[in-house]
């Protein structure tokens, strides 16, 4: 693996990156912070900003979830858009961070790089098994959003119950620098907001990869624990259960939150 730029050279490369872009044009790079989605309010960074940190200390995610400390080799940061539908925003950052994750790898590895629904960017490995690589955290407060993207970049390894529940770019095939992916994700967020809904439906579509898995779900009637049988991005999920087949609206549904001990560093961020 080569090793990325340093810190001080990411100022200048992904202000050029933002320069190709309608929807980006400020850029905050810090040292250390303790979650980039909070420090981007408290600083009170304009619409169109890029808020990324060399290491995260306390990120957080969905559900009160937390993300574990990104060290110098995972990659964080939140970029702060205009409101849209919320629904929306969330699938658009999630394929971004989908399309980054697989523009870095090289062919074999990237086809095994997909969306988990609703937020979570996976690697399907030999066996069926489900790693989590990133995930995304979008924060509305009146005209504007907040995206926090999280992903696993350069992790060699990772302990206890996660060495079976997260992987990494590094670990998939050697890639390991983050200035690059986080160049990639400036690109493909801003091409991903551009499109309409049916270019949304149809790309979320074709990078799903929760087909065919057993999962927990939580639902106005109660938990529901079933296989998924496919997935539109927007309208929800058609599910095989104990009692049959149902379709889970996407407006009030949830997957379930596993255990803590469970959790993959970027989980239900």
């Amino acid at each position: 693996m080569s090793a990325e730029p340093s810190l001080e050279a990411w100022p200048d490369a992904l202000e050029r990156a933002c320069s190709r872009t309608t929807l980006l044009g400020h850029v905050f790079v810090l040292r250390e912070t303790d979650s980039t989605q909070d420090a981007a309010e408290r600083m009170g960074v304009p619409v169109g900003s890029v808020v990324v940190a060399g290491r995260q200390t306390r990120g957080r995610g969905r559900l009160g979830a937390a993300w574990l400390d990104t060290r110098a080799v995972g990659l964080a940061g939140t970029f702060v858009v205009p409101t849209s539908a919320a629904e929306l925003l969330s699938m658009a950052s999630a394929l971004a961070a989908a399309v980054a994750v697989r523009e870095g790898l090289p062919r074999e590895a990237a086809a095994r790089v997909g969306v988990k629904w609703p937020n979570d960017v996976v690697a399907i490995g030999p066996g069926l098994s489900v790693r989590k690589i990133a995930g995304v955290l979008v924060e509305t407060r009146q005209e504007r959003a907040s995206i926090g993207i999280g992903i696993n970049v350069g992790q060699l390894a990772f302990a206890g119950a996660l060495a079976g529940r997260a992987a990494s770019m590094a670990m998939l095939a050697g890639v390991a620098d983050r200035l690059r992916v986080l160049q990639d994700l400036i690109r493909n967020l801003d091409q991903a907001m551009a499109m309409d809904h049916a270019e949304l439906v149809r790309a979320g579509s074709e990078l799903d990869r929760t087909a065919g898995m057993d999962l927990g779900f939580l639902t106005p009637d109660g938990p529901v624990r079933g296989t998924v049988l496919d997935c539109d991005p927007l309208r929800g999920l058609r599910v095989r259960t104990a009692s049959g087949e149902s379709f889970l609206p996407a407006a009030t549904t949830r997957v379930q939150v596993e255990p803590p001990e469970c959790r993959s560093t970027m989980d239900d961020a």
